[in-house]
């Protein structure tokens, strides 16, 4: 733990007892006649402090008493101006200190880290949102309780010089971390095989990262990067779905998207396959939105019973929600405001329409808001977040897959793992076509509702969907025979005088290999 991780319960009195006057140079006395020699209290306090502070694993003086570099001044500047003027100063502040260990006092850092939720959460900024956001927290009084949020308010007469603040602050942190670098670096030098080329590497690495270090990620140099060691997010869902990221189902009316949303959460909460993938068990949460609480938990009944399985307790919660008007971001607030639980896997919102709030599914722009929200979800929490989305009214089998989810195109363009549930021509069946970014490509594959789960249907064919009535199907095997004349073709000559899509065409090609009709000599395709 650094002096920017310092226990909340201990930051109030650790404060404290650093901001009152140092002991004067008279420190040591002589004690009169008896010779003997007394302690100045202050100064015995102030060694009390960093022996406490030390038991905790916080380093505030070194050993010849020198506190790590920063400006109690300006960090209450900066923390005043966003008191004064939030809509100002918070976009300013989030472009250079996106993160409390900016701030070198703890309660500084808690008051920080309460005004960004707020602001990240689209709420106002004032003092008494932010005082009644610490009391919900149980902070208030760690940070000196509402007279210091006061005192904070009165510290600057405005908010017009807070880019000064804001330098002031953010210098004192880099110096921080200098030193920091430099001493971890100085202990490694010490250490047995030692490689002082490695640790020069590191160090200037390190130190080079800090010239760039304004609350964005760093640049970083590619030679670097593929010659390290890279770990990925392990999947949720093997082949699918990584931690961290997002996926959206996306299904016509009455496709089953909360059943299936359901029997995913269960799967990962009791590591059983989905779809035929293996999950990772983990811990799961549920936003239920929609429906009423005693019908969804009969539902998680059900799909239990049906999957032969029993969840264990703290592996599976639901936040039932119906009735709840609550935006994404107070949501994604409170979850962090967590503490002492094992990290989620998986988060399940259903429905996502009902945390659109005033936006419009239709806008580009606010959908990308939304999705952003998710994000934000996702990375502060390292779970995989998952939702559904509706097609857009009438048969969309003529479409592209990731063009029938209803509203903006953003919905089926931004999440990292797409899948498409579209009905076919059987009933209760589904082509499931998958849109993976980080995962390899899968082939499109059939499932058959057979209640209260989707199972896989591998005795049909994916491209059989549905089609709008009257509609009748187009090619047949015996089109492609005729494809064969007069003169034997390769593969690419014999698709294209089919005029067939490639997906039929090799669809009606296995057939009839599997038939015996074809057979493939020299690269040319002859009927037998």
């Amino acid at each position: 733990m650094d002096a920017n991780e310092i226990d909340p319960r201990y930051s109030r009195w650790l404060e404290n007892a650093f901001l009152r006057p140092r002991s004067s140079s008279r420190s040591i006395e002589k004690a009169g006649s008896a010779g003997g020699r007394r302690v100045n209290p202050r100064q015995k306090k102030r060694a009390d402090v960093n022996r406490r502070a030390g038991e905790m694993g916080v380093s505030l003086e070194n050993k010849d008493g020198v506190k790590p570099p920063h400006s109690v001044e300006a960090e209450k500047g900066v923390l005043g101006s966003v008191l004064q003027a939030p809509a100002e100063v918070m976009p300013l502040c989030v472009t250079t200190i996106n993160d409390a260990k900016y701030f070198y006092l703890p309660s500084h850092q808690t008051i920080w880290t309460g005004a960004s939720d707020l602001w990240d959460s689209e709420r106002p900024i004032d003092l008494i949102t932010i005082t009644q956001e610490l009391r919900d927290r149980g902070q208030l009084e760690n940070v000196g309780g509402a007279s210091y949020l006061t005192e904070l308010l009165n510290f600057v007469p405005t908010a017009a010089n807070v880019s000064y603040y804001l330098e002031t602050v953010e210098d004192q942190f880099k110096l921080r971390r200098v030193a920091a670098i430099t001493t971890q670096s100085a202990r490694r030098a010490g250490e047995n095989g030692a490689s002082a080329a490695a640790i020069l590497n590191e160090t200037h690495h390190s130190l080079a990262a800090l010239e760039v270090s304004n609350g964005l990620p760093r640049i970083e140099d590619a030679a670097a990067i593929v010659n390290s060691e890279i770990e990925l997010p392990p999947d949720v869902i093997e082949g699918l779905l990584h931690r961290g990221s997002k996926m959206v189902l996306g299904g016509g009316s009455k496709s089953f998207k909360t059943w299936q949303l359901a029997d995913l959460a269960i799967a990962i909460a009791t590591g059983s396959s989905w779809l035929s993938h293996p999950t990772r068990k983990g811990r799961v949460l549920y936003i239920n939105l929609e429906l009423a609480e005693r019908f969804f938990s009969r539902r998680l009944q059900v799909i239990c019973q049906a999957r032969s399985v029993t969840i264990a307790p703290t592996n599976l919660s639901v936040w039932n929600l119906r009735g709840h008007s609550a935006s994404l971001p107070h949501l994604t607030d409170a979850l962090l405001r967590q503490r002492g639980v094992e990290p989620y896997s998986l988060i399940a919102i259903d429905p996502i329409y009902k945390v659109l709030g005033a936006r419009d599914e239709n806008k580009a722009g606010d959908i990308a808001a939304l999705l952003n929200e998710i994000e934000r979800l996702a990375v502060r929490t390292g779970a995989a977040v998952v939702f559904g989305a509706h097609f857009s009214k009438g048969n969309q089998a003529g479409k592209e897959s990731i063009d029938r989810i209803g509203g903006s195109g953003v919905f089926a363009r931004d999440p990292d793992s797409i899948l498409i549930f579209t009905q076919h021509e059987k009933p209760r069946a589904f082509t499931v076509e998958a849109t993976l970014r980080n995962h390899p490509p899968i082939d499109p594959f059939v499932v058959r509702w057979d209640f209260p789960l989707m199972r896989i249907a591998d005795e049909l064919d994916p491209e059989d969907l549905r089609q709008k009535p009257g509609r009748k199907k187009q090619f047949s095997a015996e089109q492609l025979v005729e494809a064969l004349r007069p003169v034997p073709p390769t593969t690419t000559e014999w698709k294209e005088r089919s005029g067939m899509s490639d997906g039929t065409f090799n669809r009606l090609r296995r057939c009839l290999i599997e038939a015996g009709r074809v057979h493939k000599p020299k690269n040319r395709w002859l009927l037998r």
